[in-house]
């Protein structure tokens, strides 16, 4: 898994979409080569570029997945027609689908005690025999306030499949990354916006504007406040986009 990645600039993208990543998901608790994913999008991948230390944790993953349609179109220019977008949410779903003949238990990490309510109350109503070890809305922390051997202890005293982190990046990828070497049987997820997905208290772009590249847009509808911050990954990405394809 570590070596099948396609590159933009320095960031390694798993060359993957969703039923690849159930399998290589599958294959790594079977062989227990637990570790763990990063579920990547413009922004993610523009800020590895920028922070070596954001990247070392971006490419020393299991899996780096695109959560991004500008991914997936650098990766068809690139030759790699396989790979489409999986998001935070499609990969939740879709392990949550095979979790009861799987055997796969749960704990989810992340967001504030509201959505973490809601997120228990929706699940309950959508997978009502998921395994939900624990469910938790840890203080707003700086990362070097957060106890990860207390974390650790309560981890591997339940041993969840999955450990589901919605701290947004880059914390929940800087926090797993420490967490994970120490886990016994767990592999842990950064999946953001997806926690806020669950909750209802975002929605999700219309399918087609998904396809389209425009799930962006729909977000900062909902949350103009992040207009500033995804300025300059958007034109970062665009560039990129841009000159392959006029390198063709």
């Amino acid at each position: 898994m570590q070596n099948s990645r396609y590159w933009i600039n320095r960031i390694g993208i798993s060359k993957t979409n969703l039923a690849t990543t159930l399998v290589a998901i599958e294959n790594a608790i079977e062989l227990k080569e637990y570790g763990y994913i990063c579920v990547t999008n413009s922004r993610t991948c523009y800020l590895a570029n920028q922070d070596p230390d954001y990247r070392q944790i971006q490419n020393n993953s299991i899996l780096t997945v695109p959560d991004g349609i500008p991914l997936v179109w650098i990766a068809h220019q690139k030759g790699f027609n396989e790979v489409e977008k999986v998001s935070g949410k499609d990969l939740m779903n879709a392990l949550f689908d095979i979790s009861v003949e799987k055997g796969y238990s749960h704990y989810f990490y992340g967001s504030t005690p509201e959505t973490i309510e809601l997120i228990k109350s929706n699940l309950k109503i959508q997978y009502p025999n998921l395994d939900i070890k624990g469910i938790i809305s840890p203080p707003f922390y700086s990362l070097d306030k957060f106890n990860i051997d207390e974390i650790r202890k309560e981890i591997n005293g339940l041993k969840p499949t999955f450990f589901w982190c919605g701290l947004g990046a880059p914390k929940q990828e800087q926090l797993i990354s420490l967490l994970q070497p120490k886990l016994d049987i767990t592999i842990c997820v950064g999946v953001g916006l997806a926690f806020e997905y669950f909750a209802g208290t975002v929605k999700r772009a219309p399918l087609w504007m998904q396809k389209n590249g425009l799930e962006w847009m729909y977000r900062l509808i909902q949350q103009p406040k992040k207009i500033n911050r995804s300025i300059r990954p958007l034109s970062w990405i665009v560039f990129k986009l841009l000159s392959l394809y006029l390198k063709k």
